[in-house]
């Protein structure tokens, strides 16, 4: 139906832009369109994550590191109603990849239709790399890889590896850079025009400098505002994971209240 074409266009088209976004705005993550139609926005996309992960084992069991890690994402003709297509093409090591083929990728199809997008989708990759992000139980939802659970349940958490409940990581690079994260987490409380008869407006946009007489409290998520529920772990702006305890973290909400 053409409607239902027009509307996935142009939310391939608002992907496309905030992927362009990402490049600018983070160190360890690259994202590149594949084949892309002129004319249109992509549909596929290769991201590459540039940070230690676990490729593999040694016959003790010890992990093999690897610092380059490539995911192919593809937009299929069911998105957005449906998850995108993942694919693995880089040796991986995880309960949630699988390291033989085809080598899907587990993703939580609630959260994506809660409105996750394909950078929210980038940056739980860039976690589940890290080993911050990983559900190894033989509990629902079940892992992907039964082999790399069972080796992390029985060798790697026992031995200290990595545990995401004692915040032991296999790295901890962030997602964002510095200046994105706080440009990013911030909330402009803006006043009322000096001609205006009507009350305070709230308007979200960059930390740039309010231009005339607005007067901006700003309200940034940082030690306040991103706190873990579960251990009140202070969290970087940008974190979707507790790096202490692996809860994650949930939407705060600072309420503000206008006039009397």
């Amino acid at each position: 139906m053409p409607h239902e074409v027009s509307r996935r266009q142009v939310r391939l088209e608002k992907e496309r832009e905030q992927l362009e976004a990402l490049n600018r705005d983070s160190d360890y993550v690259s994202t590149v369109p594949i084949d892309p139609l002129p004319g249109r926005p992509p549909e596929r996309y290769r991201i590459t994550f540039s940070c230690r992960g676990i490729t593999g084992i040694e016959d003790s069991q010890r992990p093999v590191y690897g610092m380059r890690h490539d995911v192919v994402i593809y937009c299929h003709d069911d998105f957005p109603a449906d998850v995108p297509w993942l694919r693995w093409e880089t040796p991986i090591w995880h309960p949630n990849i699988e390291h033989y083929e085809p080598k899907n990728v587990c993703v939580n199809k609630k959260e994506w239709l809660g409105g996750m997008t394909l950078v929210d989708l980038c940056q739980q990759l860039f976690e589940m790399v890290q080993y911050k992000n990983y559900h190894a139980e033989h509990t629902w939802p079940y892992p992907l890889d039964s082999e790399a659970a069972a080796w992390v349940r029985e060798y790697a958490e026992p031995n200290g590896l990595i545990d995401k409940k004692r915040g032991i990581f296999v790295a901890n690079r962030p997602f964002f850079k510095p200046t994105a994260a706080e440009r990013r987490s911030r909330i402009h409380i803006l006043g009322p025009p000096a001609d205006s008869q009507s009350g305070s407006r709230i308007k979200i946009q960059s930390s740039m400098k309010p231009s005339g007489s607005e007067t901006r409290v700003v309200l940034q998520a940082g030690a306040e505002l991103l706190r873990c529920a579960a251990c009140g772990a202070e969290l970087p702006a940008d974190s979707r994971f507790c790096d202490k305890c692996g809860d994650r973290v949930g939407e705060k909400v600072k309420r503000v209240r206008f006039g009397n």
